[in-house]
């Protein structure tokens, strides 16, 4: 049991992330803090992108909707991995979540500033939705622990019973199932596909600093290699970062059994880290917010 649990805790998560002091110089705009909260939320999103993968390859059976399912699958991922950052400019787990839940807080207050309409039939969760339901599993997963995160994140307290009852616990359940049925190779099954990764050439030297940050990370060949050991793979699996010219998304293509993941989303994590700066100001009339979050835009 203590095996399997070791097992099941470890699942696709990086054991070890660094922004190495060999890298280039990032630009005087991007402060470590902004790179380390680029690189947490590449790190879910990826995660979640291979989350979908697995849900499709492995046909894991799913009586919800499946961006949930993988938002939780990223989450417990990172909540419960063998994590080893006994190394400087180090990002803790804790972090990873406590990033991630505030990308998409920051989302949602910048639709509301724009008074966007929110997709309500998208497939996705309302921005502020996801934003709680990774607040309530890390809190659920330890909430003396979480307790101090809980309150600044501002998760009420009948959420947060539920969180300890049984979602993080249900969550944290199914991740430990999906490995148990997908570890062993299955009869007839003649080899294990692998997780390659690949990196298209930035065209821009801001986005080669970025990718140079990404690969000396590390990130993307560490989840590709948990997810080879922890599960048997029926087909081969490329993870291909690139440009999306302008669009900001991160995606799987079953049909080419490839995760596409955009530099310009990581451009997009490096903003909303500079926007959810601007949003914490409270000195700032409401002209000066836009004024701030019109220069980071840019």
């Amino acid at each position: 049991m203590r095996l399997l649990t070791s097992i099941v805790v470890a699942v696709l998560v990086v054991p070890r992330i660094a922004l190495a002091p060999e890298a280039p110089s990032p630009p005087p705009a991007d402060s470590q803090a902004a790179i380390r909260f680029m690189l947490a939320n590449t790190m879910w999103t990826l995660v979640h992108e291979m989350a979908h993968a697995l849900i499709a390859e492995l046909d894991v059976p799913l009586l919800g909707k499946e961006e949930d399912a993988a938002d939780r699958i990223a989450t417990v991922a990172l909540l419960h991995g063998s994590a080893d950052h006994d190394i400087p400019n180090r990002i803790e787990e804790t972090e990873f979540i406590v990033a991630a839940a505030e990308a998409w807080r920051v989302e949602w207050e910048l639709e509301r500033l724009q008074q966007s309409t929110a997709p309500y039939w998208d497939s996705h969760s309302l921005d502020i939705q996801r934003f709680y339901n990774i607040v309530c599993l890390l809190y659920g997963s330890d909430p003396e622990k979480y307790a101090d995160i809980a309150t600044t994140l501002e998760l009420p307290a009948q959420r947060a019973l539920e969180c300890v009852d049984y979602e993080h616990q249900q969550a944290r359940n199914a991740v430990t199932r999906l490995i148990q049925d997908h570890s062993r190779m299955p009869p007839g099954a003649t080899r294990r596909g692998t997780v390659k990764v690949v990196y298209e050439q930035p065209q821009t030297p801001r986005r080669a600093r970025i990718v140079s940050v990404l690969k000396e990370s590390g990130l993307a060949e560490l989840v590709a290699e948990q997810t080879e050991r922890l599960v048997v793979l029926p087909h081969d699996i490329t993870i291909t970062f690139g440009s999306c010219f302008g669009d900001e998304t991160a995606f799987w293509r079953d049909d080419q059994k490839e995760i596409i993941f955009s530099y310009d989303l990581m451009e997009r994590f490096l903003y909303l880290y500079r926007a959810k700066t601007c949003l914490q100001d409270d000195t700032l009339t409401d002209d000066e917010l836009g004024l701030c979050l019109e220069r980071y835009h840019h």
